[in-house]
């Protein structure tokens, strides 16, 4: 399980250039919340990503927060997986507004 709180995606936003302001923070806190009773990190992840990208929390860099915050779950749970198709599931995650976390851990695991 991760150990990401909201400082840290704070912190992987400003990392990326962004100046790490929230609009609204209350997706992030409700998937931080949700993610404490899953038992599987790629849930979680889903949980962190589907706030990221379709509540958009951030005033700029969401997209580029979830793809480092994905990989850094991938590396911390030391799993192989190709750069260029999670940049395509974001991007597909995204633009098709899909909300269905089972339908993310799907496209997330494909990666």
């Amino acid at each position: 399980m991760s150990v990401y709180n909201l400082k840290d995606i704070i912190r992987i936003n400003q990392e990326i250039g962004e100046s790490g302001q929230i609009r609204n923070d209350s997706s992030l806190q409700f998937a931080l919340g949700i993610i404490k009773q899953k038992k599987s990190w790629l849930y979680e992840l889903s949980y962190l990503t589907r706030s990221l990208l379709l509540d958009h929390p951030f005033i700029d860099g969401n997209k580029r927060t979830a793809y480092i915050l994905c990989t850094l779950y991938f590396y911390d749970n030391k799993i192989e997986f190709d750069k260029t198709k999670l940049v395509k599931k974001i991007y597909e995650i995204a633009k098709k507004n899909i909300s269905d976390i089972n339908k993310i851990v799907r496209e997330l695991s494909k990666c």
